[in-house]
């Protein structure tokens, strides 16, 4: 398939799960969560995020062995984003929980939830043991929902602040991403229209794209699962789409 084909197959795997209307984001954006409870939620998303630097390491590393030198650009570009300065983005994102009185050491004790072990252990196998842009295309689709001044971080960090009324300090994680995530996304779908150009590339990148989208959905159910002490986990707004063999009649097997 051409670039333009493999972007829009991966855009339409995407939409079936889309980010805006997942429990956790349609939640705060419609106010049926109490502050206490997206703080909750809130500790699943530190557990999640304090392992980027695991998984944005072996991508740097993937693409430095794999001799991508223009892969390696965009990635290394996002890494120091993420990485670099004064504070991380784990340290931003604890601002959140240390405002409210979760302390760091109590934050990193905190017992993940079934959907936030399932995205880490996920999220990280695929960067360890895929190549440079498939882990580049496991985020790629989700930073772009989330990012930009109609972006689904946007939109939640206008109703923490003005609905909820939580400092600007304690959400600006959500700022962050909105400014960054736009940036990260659209690079990041830039390198795969450049570099999966063959059927197999384009067959890898568009299961890594399944995955990303797969483990982040399973990290929002996570938020919801520490807020209400459910085991659910979001069915999506469209059919599950699998492409399945053919099956033969048993007089020609």
């Amino acid at each position: 398939m051409s670039p333009d084909e493999l972007i829009a197959e991966c855009w339409e795997y995407a939409r079936e799960v889309p980010m805006e209307q997942h429990p956790w984001f349609e939640g705060i954006i419609q106010h049926r969560w109490t502050p206490e409870e997206i703080i909750q939620g809130e500790v699943q998303h530190y557990l999640r995020v304090r392992t980027n630097p695991i998984y944005f390491g072996y991508i740097a590393v993937n693409a430095v062995a794999e001799k991508q030198y223009g892969l390696m650009e965009v990635v290394l570009e996002n890494f120091m984003e993420e990485l670099s300065g004064d504070r991380t983005h784990v340290d931003i994102m604890l601002q959140f929980l240390e405002e409210y009185g979760i302390l760091r050491e109590e934050a990193d004790a905190a017992e993940p939830a079934p959907g936030t072990m399932a995205a880490i252990e996920m999220l990280i196998g695929c960067c360890q043991r895929r190549s440079a842009l498939e882990g580049v295309a496991m985020l790629s689709f989700v930073e772009s929902q989330h990012g930009g001044p109609d972006g689904v971080a946007a939109k939640v960090y206008r109703e923490l602040r003005g609905h909820y009324g939580f400092s600007e300090r304690a959400i600006e994680t959500y700022k962050l991403h909105a400014e960054q995530d736009v940036g990260h996304g659209a690079r990041q779908i830039e390198v795969i229209r450049r570099y999966a150009t063959d059927a197999e590339t384009q067959e890898k990148v568009l299961r890594a794209v399944k995955l990303g989208v797969t483990a982040f959905t399973l990290e929002w159910d996570g938020h919801v699962q520490a807020m209400t002490g459910r085991r659910d986990f979001w069915s999506g707004t469209a059919p599950l789409r699998l492409r399945r063999p053919s099956a033969r009649p048993p007089s020609e097997l």
